[in-house]
């Protein structure tokens, strides 16, 4: 097994791809899980807080760890890869719940 070392090399390409899917990737976790909890849109309520602030924690934790990708167009595919998987499983769920 060859063994890679981690570089600094693209890592403005790593930092956006944790920017942009990464953004898509928490808002589409916090929606998941919004719909699973049926949480109402109320700003007040205990759900809607804990929604808000784990798709900050989940962001930041992708902002973190985004540099441990070996490029980062691997970066932008596995994240963008993601946040497009969360928002389609948003979408099926949304049409069953809604039938």
């Amino acid at each position: 097994m060859t063994e890679t070392r981690l570089n600094n090399r693209q890592w403005l390409a790593k930092f956006m791809a944790a920017l942009v899917p990464g953004a898509l990737l928490s808002f589409g976790a916090m929606a998941v899980v919004g719909t699973l909890c049926h949480t109402t849109g109320d700003i007040r309520t205990v759900s809607a807080q804990f929604l808000m602030w784990m798709a900050v924690l989940v962001w930041l934790a992708l902002l973190g760890s985004c540099f441990l990708f070996r490029s980062g167009a691997r970066a932008w595919a596995v994240l963008g890869g993601a946040a497009l998987l969360v928002w389609g499983v948003f979408g099926v769920l949304t049409k069953v719940i809604m039938a």
